[in-house]
Formats: C-alpha cells, structure tokens, sequence
C-alpha cells in the first residue's frame, strides 16, 4: 500500500499535538502510562532535551531538593 507524504505528515503532526494536549491536561500529564508513551515518542523520533529546554532547569533544582533519606537496615 502506497501512503502519501503528505497524509504521513499530517499524522505525525497529529500525534505531536495530541502528545502536546496530554500533556497540558492535569490528569494526563499525572499518568504514568500517558507519560511512558511520551518518552517513547521522544525516544523513537531520537528527540533529546538539553539545559536549554524550557523547564529542564526547574526540574533539576526540585530534583535537588529532595532529602536524602538513609539506607533502612534490618536485622533478621
């Protein structure tokens, strides 16, 4: 079967902006399978994000902001 670029770009195009709307829900952007398949597209299309991101800068600083908390040890 023969598929027009065209049609292919207009699904691609689709596929981003339906990634875009996800993410912009509260709910969708909470989901752990919703956002699993966002890096797999990411992935797929070797779309990386660098310190020049927008928002890539503000996740590492609440990145390091978490506690370390120390290892549990258990005696059995």
């Amino acid at each position: 079967m023969k598929i027009e670029l065209d049609l292919i770009d207009e699904i691609a195009e689709l596929e981003v902006q339906a990634l875009l709307d996800g993410l912009k829900d509260p709910e969708m952007r909470k989901n752990p399978a919703f956002l699993e398949k966002v890096r797999k597209f990411l992935n797929q299309n070797k779309l990386q994000t660098t310190q020049e991101t927008p928002g890539v800068k503000d996740m590492q600083k609440i990145t390091e902001d978490i506690p370390e908390f120390p290892k549990v040890v258990s005696f059995t």
